[in-house]
Protein backbone atom coordinates (compact mmCIF):
# COMPACT_ATOMS: atom_id res chain seq x y z
CA UNK A 1 0.00 0.00 0.00
CA UNK A 2 1.04 3.25 -0.95
CA UNK A 3 1.69 6.92 1.55
CA UNK A 4 -2.37 7.73 0.78
CA UNK A 5 -4.74 6.31 3.13
CA UNK A 6 -8.02 3.90 2.24
CA UNK A 7 -11.20 6.39 3.12
CA UNK A 8 -13.97 4.28 5.59
CA UNK A 9 -17.58 4.99 5.66
CA UNK A 10 -19.04 3.59 9.18
CA UNK A 11 -22.74 3.01 8.40
CA UNK A 12 -25.00 1.99 11.73
CA UNK A 13 -28.03 3.10 13.44
CA UNK A 14 -26.02 2.38 16.68
CA UNK A 15 -24.23 5.02 18.16
CA UNK A 16 -22.52 2.69 19.99
CA UNK A 17 -21.48 0.17 17.39
CA UNK A 18 -20.47 3.71 15.39
CA UNK A 19 -18.27 4.92 18.41
CA UNK A 20 -16.70 1.96 18.81
CA UNK A 21 -15.40 1.05 15.85
CA UNK A 22 -13.92 4.72 14.89
CA UNK A 23 -12.58 4.96 18.65
CA UNK A 24 -10.91 1.69 19.58
CA UNK A 25 -8.79 1.37 16.69
CA UNK A 26 -5.76 3.95 15.56
CA UNK A 27 -7.13 3.99 11.90
CA UNK A 28 -4.32 6.31 10.95
CA UNK A 29 -1.64 4.41 12.13
CA UNK A 30 -3.02 1.01 10.36
CA UNK A 31 -3.59 3.47 6.92
CA UNK A 32 -7.22 4.03 7.26
CA UNK A 33 -9.08 7.23 7.61
CA UNK A 34 -12.65 7.46 9.01
CA UNK A 35 -14.32 10.02 6.79
CA UNK A 36 -17.47 10.24 8.41
CA UNK A 37 -20.60 8.11 9.89
CA UNK A 38 -24.28 7.60 9.19
CA UNK A 39 -27.20 6.04 11.06
CA UNK A 40 -28.79 4.95 7.81
CA UNK A 41 -28.39 4.51 4.08
CA UNK A 42 -29.97 7.58 3.35
CA UNK A 43 -27.41 9.67 5.01
CA UNK A 44 -24.89 7.52 3.94
CA UNK A 45 -25.62 8.14 0.24
CA UNK A 46 -25.23 12.03 0.71
CA UNK A 47 -21.86 11.71 2.29
CA UNK A 48 -21.09 9.05 -0.52
CA UNK A 49 -21.31 11.73 -3.06
CA UNK A 50 -19.56 14.68 -1.31
CA UNK A 51 -16.78 12.03 0.08
CA UNK A 52 -15.90 8.96 -2.24
CA UNK A 53 -14.78 6.54 0.48
CA UNK A 54 -12.76 3.56 -1.11
CA UNK A 55 -15.14 1.29 1.95
CA UNK A 56 -18.28 1.23 3.21
CA UNK A 57 -19.03 -1.11 6.74
CA UNK A 58 -22.69 -0.63 7.24
CA UNK A 59 -25.54 -2.53 9.43
CA UNK A 60 -28.04 -4.37 7.60
CA UNK A 61 -31.00 -3.83 9.55
CA UNK A 62 -31.25 0.31 9.77
CA UNK A 63 -34.59 2.83 9.27
CA UNK A 64 -35.50 4.50 6.10
CA UNK A 65 -32.53 2.68 4.04
CA UNK A 66 -31.23 -0.42 4.75
CA UNK A 67 -28.46 -2.01 4.12
CA UNK A 68 -29.63 -4.28 1.63
CA UNK A 69 -30.93 -1.57 -0.29
CA UNK A 70 -28.03 0.70 0.44
CA UNK A 71 -25.39 -2.08 -0.74
CA UNK A 72 -27.57 -2.07 -4.49
CA UNK A 73 -27.37 1.42 -4.79
CA UNK A 74 -23.87 1.62 -4.24
CA UNK A 75 -22.85 -0.92 -6.19
CA UNK A 76 -25.07 0.70 -8.96
CA UNK A 77 -23.61 4.15 -8.75
CA UNK A 78 -20.51 3.71 -7.41
CA UNK A 79 -19.20 -0.12 -8.64
CA UNK A 80 -15.36 0.34 -7.24
CA UNK A 81 -16.11 1.14 -3.50
CA UNK A 82 -15.82 -2.02 -1.43
CA UNK A 83 -18.61 -3.10 0.83
CA UNK A 84 -18.51 -4.92 4.37
CA UNK A 85 -21.74 -5.98 6.08
CA UNK A 86 -21.97 -6.07 9.53
CA UNK A 87 -24.97 -8.98 10.79
CA UNK A 88 -26.06 -10.44 13.78
CA UNK A 89 -27.10 -13.98 13.66
CA UNK A 90 -30.86 -13.78 13.25
CA UNK A 91 -30.87 -11.40 9.78
CA UNK A 92 -27.60 -13.53 8.26
CA UNK A 93 -29.91 -14.85 5.32
CA UNK A 94 -30.66 -11.30 4.53
CA UNK A 95 -26.75 -10.81 4.31
CA UNK A 96 -26.51 -13.89 1.79
CA UNK A 97 -28.56 -11.73 -0.42
CA UNK A 98 -26.22 -9.13 -0.23
CA UNK A 99 -23.46 -11.07 -1.79
CA UNK A 100 -25.26 -10.81 -5.22
CA UNK A 101 -24.65 -7.49 -5.52
CA UNK A 102 -20.93 -7.45 -4.93
CA UNK A 103 -20.28 -7.12 -0.98
CA UNK A 104 -16.52 -7.52 -0.31
CA UNK A 105 -17.26 -9.61 3.12
CA UNK A 106 -19.30 -9.90 6.17
CA UNK A 107 -18.77 -10.17 9.82
CA UNK A 108 -21.09 -11.28 12.78
CA UNK A 109 -21.79 -8.84 15.26
CA UNK A 110 -21.04 -11.18 17.90
CA UNK A 111 -17.68 -11.76 16.50
CA UNK A 112 -16.74 -8.12 15.56
CA UNK A 113 -13.29 -6.72 17.37
CA UNK A 114 -10.24 -5.12 16.51
CA UNK A 115 -8.13 -7.78 15.00
CA UNK A 116 -11.37 -9.41 13.32
CA UNK A 117 -12.12 -6.24 11.45
CA UNK A 118 -8.46 -5.03 10.26
CA UNK A 119 -7.87 -8.98 8.96
CA UNK A 120 -11.21 -8.40 7.09
CA UNK A 121 -9.85 -4.80 5.49
CA UNK A 122 -6.13 -6.36 5.19
CA UNK A 123 -7.81 -8.82 2.83
CA UNK A 124 -9.96 -6.25 0.75
CA UNK A 125 -7.36 -3.86 0.22
CA UNK A 126 -4.84 -6.35 -0.57
CA UNK A 127 -6.55 -6.58 -3.48
CA UNK A 128 -6.51 -2.95 -4.16
CA UNK A 129 -3.87 -0.79 -6.28
CA UNK A 130 -2.60 2.34 -3.78
CA UNK A 131 -5.88 4.28 -3.02
CA UNK A 132 -4.44 7.73 -4.89
CA UNK A 133 -4.38 5.87 -8.28
CA UNK A 134 -7.93 3.89 -6.99
CA UNK A 135 -9.24 7.66 -6.52
CA UNK A 136 -9.09 7.92 -10.06
CA UNK A 137 -11.43 4.94 -10.94
CA UNK A 138 -13.87 5.75 -8.01
CA UNK A 139 -15.30 8.65 -10.36
CA UNK A 140 -19.20 7.96 -9.42
CA UNK A 141 -21.78 7.02 -12.41
CA UNK A 142 -23.59 10.40 -11.78
CA UNK A 143 -20.38 12.47 -12.85
CA UNK A 144 -19.25 10.69 -15.95
CA UNK A 145 -22.34 11.51 -17.36
CA UNK A 146 -22.37 14.74 -16.47
CA UNK A 147 -19.05 14.66 -18.42
CA UNK A 148 -20.34 12.82 -21.17
CA UNK A 149 -23.12 15.42 -21.65
CA UNK A 150 -20.42 18.08 -21.46
CA UNK A 151 -18.48 16.36 -23.41
CA UNK A 152 -15.22 15.64 -22.51
CA UNK A 153 -15.50 12.25 -21.38
CA UNK A 154 -12.45 9.72 -21.60
CA UNK A 155 -12.49 6.85 -23.56
CA UNK A 156 -11.61 4.33 -20.08
CA UNK A 157 -14.91 6.53 -18.35
CA UNK A 158 -17.54 5.80 -21.56
CA UNK A 159 -16.50 2.03 -21.43
CA UNK A 160 -17.43 2.05 -17.66
CA UNK A 161 -20.15 4.24 -18.02
CA UNK A 162 -21.66 1.84 -20.81
CA UNK A 163 -21.35 -1.00 -18.44
CA UNK A 164 -23.68 0.90 -15.92
CA UNK A 165 -27.01 1.11 -18.43
CA UNK A 166 -27.49 -2.23 -18.98
CA UNK A 167 -30.58 -2.04 -21.00
CA UNK A 168 -31.67 -0.92 -24.11
CA UNK A 169 -33.12 2.00 -24.46
CA UNK A 170 -32.59 5.92 -22.54
CA UNK A 171 -34.42 8.98 -21.88
CA UNK A 172 -33.77 11.86 -20.48
CA UNK A 173 -36.12 13.16 -17.33
CA UNK A 174 -36.16 17.03 -16.28
CA UNK A 175 -38.06 18.04 -13.79
CA UNK A 176 -38.07 22.03 -12.96
CA UNK A 177 -39.70 24.41 -10.57
CA UNK A 178 -39.99 28.34 -9.52
CA UNK A 179 -37.13 29.17 -7.70
CA UNK A 180 -39.24 31.30 -5.39
CA UNK A 181 -40.10 27.81 -3.79
CA UNK A 182 -37.93 25.53 -3.57
CA UNK A 183 -39.47 21.39 -3.69
CA UNK A 184 -35.74 19.85 -4.26
CA UNK A 185 -35.96 17.79 -1.19
CA UNK A 186 -39.02 16.00 -2.39
CA UNK A 187 -38.19 15.15 -5.77
CA UNK A 188 -35.51 12.43 -4.26
CA UNK A 189 -37.50 9.99 -2.49
CA UNK A 190 -40.85 10.33 -4.63
CA UNK A 191 -38.61 9.69 -7.79
CA UNK A 192 -36.77 6.37 -6.08
CA UNK A 193 -40.88 5.24 -4.66
CA UNK A 194 -41.92 5.61 -8.45
CA UNK A 195 -39.17 3.85 -10.17
CA UNK A 196 -39.11 0.56 -7.75
CA UNK A 197 -42.59 0.27 -9.35
CA UNK A 198 -41.04 -0.29 -12.69
CA UNK A 199 -39.28 -3.40 -13.18
CA UNK A 200 -36.46 -3.64 -15.44
CA UNK A 201 -35.32 -0.17 -15.05
CA UNK A 202 -33.02 1.85 -13.48
CA UNK A 203 -31.98 5.67 -12.51
CA UNK A 204 -29.19 8.34 -12.21
CA UNK A 205 -28.91 11.96 -11.41
CA UNK A 206 -26.87 14.19 -13.23
CA UNK A 207 -25.39 16.64 -10.66
CA UNK A 208 -25.80 20.58 -12.47
CA UNK A 209 -24.89 23.09 -10.00
CA UNK A 210 -28.02 24.86 -11.24
CA UNK A 211 -31.09 26.17 -9.17
CA UNK A 212 -34.63 25.17 -9.87
CA UNK A 213 -33.73 22.05 -11.56
CA UNK A 214 -33.16 18.01 -11.67
CA UNK A 215 -31.58 16.37 -14.53
CA UNK A 216 -32.27 12.49 -14.47
CA UNK A 217 -31.28 9.70 -16.82
CA UNK A 218 -33.84 6.79 -17.36
CA UNK A 219 -32.44 3.57 -18.45
CA UNK A 220 -34.88 0.59 -19.10
CA UNK A 221 -35.78 -2.09 -21.44
CA UNK A 222 -37.95 -0.91 -24.33
CA UNK A 223 -41.11 -2.62 -23.34
CA UNK A 224 -41.93 -0.48 -20.17
CA UNK A 225 -41.74 2.49 -21.57
CA UNK A 226 -46.07 2.84 -21.49
CA UNK A 227 -45.34 2.32 -18.30
CA UNK A 228 -42.79 4.73 -17.83
CA UNK A 229 -45.03 7.47 -19.35
CA UNK A 230 -48.05 6.76 -17.00
CA UNK A 231 -45.90 6.63 -13.82
CA UNK A 232 -44.13 10.25 -14.42
CA UNK A 233 -47.62 11.93 -15.26
CA UNK A 234 -48.35 10.53 -11.45
CA UNK A 235 -45.17 11.96 -10.38
CA UNK A 236 -44.95 15.16 -11.36
CA UNK A 237 -48.70 15.49 -9.99
CA UNK A 238 -47.58 14.10 -6.68
CA UNK A 239 -44.21 16.28 -6.47
CA UNK A 240 -45.55 19.99 -6.55
CA UNK A 241 -48.98 21.71 -8.05
CA UNK A 242 -46.26 24.18 -9.92
CA UNK A 243 -43.79 21.25 -11.02
CA UNK A 244 -42.85 20.72 -14.29
CA UNK A 245 -41.10 18.02 -16.50
CA UNK A 246 -40.21 17.23 -20.10
CA UNK A 247 -39.42 13.50 -21.15
CA UNK A 248 -36.69 13.56 -24.10
CA UNK A 249 -36.97 11.24 -26.97
CA UNK A 250 -35.40 7.87 -26.66
CA UNK A 251 -31.83 6.83 -27.52
CA UNK A 252 -29.95 3.27 -27.36
CA UNK A 253 -26.51 4.34 -26.68
CA UNK A 254 -25.14 6.38 -24.40
CA UNK A 255 -22.80 8.43 -27.05
CA UNK A 256 -26.26 10.45 -28.38
CA UNK A 257 -27.18 11.34 -25.25
CA UNK A 258 -25.46 15.12 -25.40
CA UNK A 259 -27.13 15.48 -29.02
CA UNK A 260 -30.13 14.70 -27.50
CA UNK A 261 -29.79 17.01 -24.38
CA UNK A 262 -28.88 20.00 -27.12
CA UNK A 263 -31.38 19.48 -29.92
CA UNK A 264 -34.73 18.26 -29.07
CA UNK A 265 -34.29 17.96 -24.75
CA UNK A 266 -33.91 21.73 -24.63
CA UNK A 267 -36.61 22.53 -27.63
CA UNK A 268 -38.92 20.40 -25.15
CA UNK A 269 -38.51 22.44 -22.18
CA UNK A 270 -39.07 25.89 -24.88
CA UNK A 271 -41.78 24.47 -25.83
CA UNK A 272 -43.44 23.98 -22.03
CA UNK A 273 -42.75 27.50 -21.36
CA UNK A 274 -45.66 28.31 -23.56
CA UNK A 275 -48.34 25.37 -21.79
CA UNK A 276 -48.36 26.96 -18.26
CA UNK A 277 -51.20 24.48 -18.00
CA UNK A 278 -49.16 20.71 -18.50
CA UNK A 279 -47.20 19.38 -16.03
CA UNK A 280 -45.25 16.90 -18.09
CA UNK A 281 -44.50 17.38 -21.69
CA UNK A 282 -43.39 13.95 -23.76
CA UNK A 283 -41.40 13.91 -26.66
CA UNK A 284 -44.37 12.51 -28.59
CA UNK A 285 -46.99 14.21 -26.95
CA UNK A 286 -46.87 17.43 -28.70
CA UNK A 287 -49.81 19.79 -28.06
CA UNK A 288 -51.11 21.35 -31.64
CA UNK A 289 -49.73 24.87 -32.61
CA UNK A 290 -51.79 27.46 -34.10
CA UNK A 291 -50.60 28.53 -37.14
CA UNK A 292 -51.08 32.21 -37.45
CA UNK A 293 -47.08 34.19 -38.59
CA UNK A 294 -48.70 37.83 -39.00
CA UNK A 295 -45.76 39.98 -38.46
CA UNK A 296 -46.08 43.22 -35.45
CA UNK A 297 -45.85 46.15 -37.47
CA UNK A 298 -44.61 48.78 -34.83
CA UNK A 299 -44.76 51.62 -37.25
CA UNK A 300 -48.26 51.26 -37.37
CA UNK A 301 -48.58 50.71 -33.76
CA UNK A 302 -46.39 53.97 -32.77
CA UNK A 303 -48.82 55.90 -35.63
CA UNK A 304 -51.96 54.96 -33.90
CA UNK A 305 -50.31 55.71 -30.41
CA UNK A 306 -49.21 59.02 -31.50
CA UNK A 307 -52.77 60.10 -32.66
CA UNK A 308 -54.19 59.12 -29.85
CA UNK A 309 -55.75 55.89 -31.18
CA UNK A 310 -55.75 54.30 -28.05
CA UNK A 311 -58.57 51.82 -28.45
CA UNK A 312 -57.13 50.64 -31.80
CA UNK A 313 -53.51 50.47 -30.47
CA UNK A 314 -54.35 48.41 -27.91
CA UNK A 315 -56.26 46.18 -29.52
CA UNK A 316 -53.77 45.30 -32.68
CA UNK A 317 -50.69 45.23 -30.04
CA UNK A 318 -53.06 42.72 -27.85
CA UNK A 319 -54.29 40.46 -30.88
CA UNK A 320 -50.51 40.43 -31.90
CA UNK A 321 -49.58 39.07 -28.23
CA UNK A 322 -51.96 36.80 -27.42
CA UNK A 323 -51.38 35.21 -31.26
CA UNK A 324 -47.59 35.35 -30.21
CA UNK A 325 -47.72 33.94 -27.16
CA UNK A 326 -49.57 30.59 -28.54
CA UNK A 327 -46.47 30.47 -30.94
CA UNK A 328 -44.17 27.77 -29.28
CA UNK A 329 -41.66 27.35 -32.07
CA UNK A 330 -40.80 30.92 -30.73
CA UNK A 331 -37.35 31.46 -28.65
CA UNK A 332 -38.20 32.03 -25.13
CA UNK A 333 -35.22 34.99 -25.38
CA UNK A 334 -36.94 36.47 -28.14
CA UNK A 335 -40.85 36.26 -27.05
CA UNK A 336 -39.22 37.80 -23.51
CA UNK A 337 -37.05 40.48 -25.49
CA UNK A 338 -40.28 41.23 -27.76
CA UNK A 339 -42.60 42.01 -24.56
CA UNK A 340 -39.46 44.41 -23.04
CA UNK A 341 -39.09 46.46 -26.36
CA UNK A 342 -42.71 47.09 -26.58
CA UNK A 343 -42.63 48.45 -23.04
CA UNK A 344 -39.83 50.51 -23.92
CA UNK A 345 -41.32 51.62 -26.73
CA UNK A 346 -44.69 52.87 -25.26
CA UNK A 347 -42.53 54.56 -22.14
CA UNK A 348 -40.20 56.67 -24.70
CA UNK A 349 -44.07 57.48 -26.73
CA UNK A 350 -45.55 58.88 -23.18
CA UNK A 351 -42.35 61.26 -22.54
CA UNK A 352 -42.87 62.57 -25.76
CA UNK A 353 -46.47 62.96 -25.83
CA UNK A 354 -45.90 64.93 -22.43
CA UNK A 355 -47.79 61.96 -20.49
CA UNK A 356 -46.61 62.13 -16.74
CA UNK A 357 -43.99 58.63 -16.82
CA UNK A 358 -41.77 59.04 -13.63
CA UNK A 359 -44.09 56.25 -11.67
CA UNK A 360 -43.48 53.88 -14.98
CA UNK A 361 -40.08 54.87 -15.60
CA UNK A 362 -39.38 53.85 -12.03
CA UNK A 363 -40.65 50.74 -12.50
CA UNK A 364 -39.52 49.54 -16.21
CA UNK A 365 -36.38 47.65 -14.68
CA UNK A 366 -38.14 45.77 -12.11
CA UNK A 367 -40.79 44.87 -14.97
CA UNK A 368 -37.82 43.65 -16.98
CA UNK A 369 -36.67 41.71 -14.41
CA UNK A 370 -39.94 40.30 -13.71
CA UNK A 371 -40.13 39.15 -17.37
CA UNK A 372 -36.66 37.56 -17.65
CA UNK A 373 -37.43 35.52 -14.88
CA UNK A 374 -40.72 34.64 -15.74
CA UNK A 375 -41.32 30.43 -15.35
CA UNK A 376 -43.93 30.60 -18.30
CA UNK A 377 -45.93 32.19 -20.52
CA UNK A 378 -48.42 33.17 -18.05
CA UNK A 379 -45.85 34.84 -15.31
CA UNK A 380 -44.49 36.81 -18.94
CA UNK A 381 -47.80 38.18 -19.58
CA UNK A 382 -49.15 38.64 -16.10
CA UNK A 383 -45.93 41.49 -15.74
CA UNK A 384 -46.49 42.63 -19.34
CA UNK A 385 -50.41 43.51 -19.12
CA UNK A 386 -50.02 44.79 -15.34
CA UNK A 387 -47.61 47.18 -17.07
CA UNK A 388 -50.41 47.94 -20.12
CA UNK A 389 -53.18 48.16 -17.97
CA UNK A 390 -51.60 51.03 -15.89
CA UNK A 391 -50.65 52.70 -19.21
CA UNK A 392 -53.95 52.53 -20.38
CA UNK A 393 -55.11 54.28 -16.83
CA UNK A 394 -52.72 56.68 -17.80
CA UNK A 395 -53.94 57.93 -21.44
CA UNK A 396 -57.65 57.43 -20.59
CA UNK A 397 -57.92 59.42 -17.42
CA UNK A 398 -58.31 62.48 -19.16
CA UNK A 399 -60.02 60.98 -21.80
CA UNK A 400 -63.16 59.00 -22.24
CA UNK A 401 -62.81 55.25 -21.51
CA UNK A 402 -62.36 52.79 -23.92
CA UNK A 403 -65.21 51.94 -26.03
CA UNK A 404 -64.46 48.33 -25.48
CA UNK A 405 -64.24 48.16 -22.14
CA UNK A 406 -67.09 50.49 -21.74
CA UNK A 407 -69.44 47.70 -23.93
CA UNK A 408 -67.55 45.15 -21.27
CA UNK A 409 -69.25 47.19 -18.14
CA UNK A 410 -72.51 47.09 -19.35
CA UNK A 411 -72.32 43.88 -20.45
CA UNK A 412 -71.85 42.71 -16.81
CA UNK A 413 -74.34 44.98 -15.49
CA UNK A 414 -77.12 43.44 -18.09
CA UNK A 415 -75.82 39.79 -17.41
CA UNK A 416 -75.10 39.47 -13.78
CA UNK A 417 -77.97 37.07 -13.14
CA UNK A 418 -75.71 34.74 -16.34
CA UNK A 419 -72.73 32.65 -15.44
CA UNK A 420 -70.04 35.17 -16.03
CA UNK A 421 -66.19 34.21 -15.70
CA UNK A 422 -63.23 36.02 -16.40
CA UNK A 423 -62.58 33.64 -18.93
CA UNK A 424 -66.09 33.74 -21.05
CA UNK A 425 -65.95 37.65 -20.60
CA UNK A 426 -62.10 37.54 -22.04
CA UNK A 427 -63.53 34.94 -24.54
CA UNK A 428 -66.56 37.21 -25.47
CA UNK A 429 -64.86 40.45 -26.09
CA UNK A 430 -61.57 39.57 -27.22
CA UNK A 431 -59.45 40.31 -24.35
CA UNK A 432 -56.57 38.39 -23.20
CA UNK A 433 -57.73 36.64 -19.86
CA UNK A 434 -54.60 38.27 -17.85
CA UNK A 435 -54.78 41.67 -19.52
CA UNK A 436 -58.37 41.80 -18.27
CA UNK A 437 -57.57 40.53 -14.93
CA UNK A 438 -54.84 43.58 -14.73
CA UNK A 439 -57.35 45.90 -16.00
CA UNK A 440 -59.87 45.05 -13.37
CA UNK A 441 -57.07 45.06 -10.66
CA UNK A 442 -55.47 48.90 -11.93
CA UNK A 443 -58.99 50.76 -12.63
CA UNK A 444 -61.20 49.27 -9.98
CA UNK A 445 -58.81 48.62 -7.27
CA UNK A 446 -60.41 44.87 -6.76
CA UNK A 447 -60.44 42.16 -8.73
CA UNK A 448 -63.02 40.28 -11.71
CA UNK A 449 -64.78 38.23 -8.66
CA UNK A 450 -64.97 41.38 -6.39
CA UNK A 451 -65.97 43.61 -8.98
CA UNK A 452 -68.89 41.40 -9.88
CA UNK A 453 -70.10 40.47 -6.44
CA UNK A 454 -70.71 44.01 -5.99
CA UNK A 455 -72.74 44.82 -8.90
CA UNK A 456 -74.92 41.56 -8.11
CA UNK A 457 -75.01 42.32 -4.39
CA UNK A 458 -76.36 46.01 -5.35
CA UNK A 459 -79.03 44.60 -7.50
CA UNK A 460 -80.11 41.85 -4.58
CA UNK A 461 -80.31 45.19 -2.08
CA UNK A 462 -82.81 47.39 -4.66
CA UNK A 463 -84.75 43.69 -4.62
CA UNK A 464 -84.64 42.91 -1.13
CA UNK A 465 -86.13 46.59 -0.36
CA UNK A 466 -88.47 46.99 -3.06
CA UNK A 467 -90.13 43.10 -3.34
CA UNK A 468 -91.13 40.56 -1.09
CA UNK A 469 -89.27 37.62 -3.03
CA UNK A 470 -87.73 35.07 -0.80
CA UNK A 471 -84.54 35.17 -0.26
CA UNK A 472 -83.65 32.24 -2.09
CA UNK A 473 -85.33 33.90 -5.20
CA UNK A 474 -83.40 37.04 -5.04
CA UNK A 475 -79.78 34.55 -4.93
CA UNK A 476 -81.20 33.17 -8.28
CA UNK A 477 -82.38 35.89 -9.55
CA UNK A 478 -78.58 37.84 -9.14
CA UNK A 479 -76.66 35.05 -10.51
CA UNK A 480 -76.18 33.04 -6.69
CA UNK A 481 -77.22 29.14 -7.74
CA UNK A 482 -76.38 28.49 -4.06
CA UNK A 483 -78.59 30.50 -1.26
CA UNK A 484 -75.96 30.12 1.57
CA UNK A 485 -73.45 31.20 -0.54
CA UNK A 486 -74.97 34.27 -1.38
CA UNK A 487 -75.93 34.99 2.27
CA UNK A 488 -72.49 34.53 3.45
CA UNK A 489 -71.34 36.75 0.26
CA UNK A 490 -74.24 39.27 1.43
CA UNK A 491 -72.86 39.28 4.75
CA UNK A 492 -69.17 40.06 4.05
CA UNK A 493 -69.99 42.92 1.81
CA UNK A 494 -72.82 44.47 3.69
CA UNK A 495 -72.35 44.08 7.45
CA UNK A 496 -75.44 42.00 7.56
CA UNK A 497 -77.65 39.09 6.54
CA UNK A 498 -79.87 39.56 3.72
CA UNK A 499 -83.26 39.22 6.14
CA UNK A 500 -81.66 41.65 8.78
CA UNK A 501 -80.70 44.28 5.60
CA UNK A 502 -84.72 43.32 4.99
CA UNK A 503 -86.17 44.05 8.21
CA UNK A 504 -84.31 47.38 8.50
CA UNK A 505 -85.10 49.19 5.16
CA UNK A 506 -88.50 48.00 5.77
CA UNK A 507 -88.55 49.91 9.47
CA UNK A 508 -86.30 52.55 7.92
CA UNK A 509 -89.62 53.35 5.02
Amino acid sequence: MGNESFKLLIVDDELLIRQGIINYIDWEKEGYQIIGEASNGREALQIIEQSKPHIIITDIVMPEMDGIELVKVVKEKYPDIEMIVLSSFEDFHYVKSTFQNGVADYILKPKLNTDELLHTLSRITEKKVDPKSLEKHSVSVEEMLKKQLQGYQSGTDLERLKQQVPFTQSNLLEIFWDEKQDISTAIGPLLEKYCKQIEKLTYYHIPFEENGKQLYLLNYQIDVLAQLKQKFNQLIAEIDPNAKAVLSQPFQTIEKMKVIYEENHQKLKQILFYFPEKSLLIYDKLPKMEQNKNEFDLNQFIYLFKHKHFDNAFTYLKEHVDSLSKQYDTDVFEFKSWLENIIFNITVLLNNMKYETDQLDAQKYQLFTEINEAFDVKDALSSFYGFLAKVEDLVLSSADQSPKMNQLLNYIEENYREHLTLSTLAAHFHFNPSYLSSYFSTHHKEGFSEYLNNVRIKKAMEMLETSTLSISTVSEMTGYSDPSYFCRVFKKMTGKSPSSYRKESYKAN
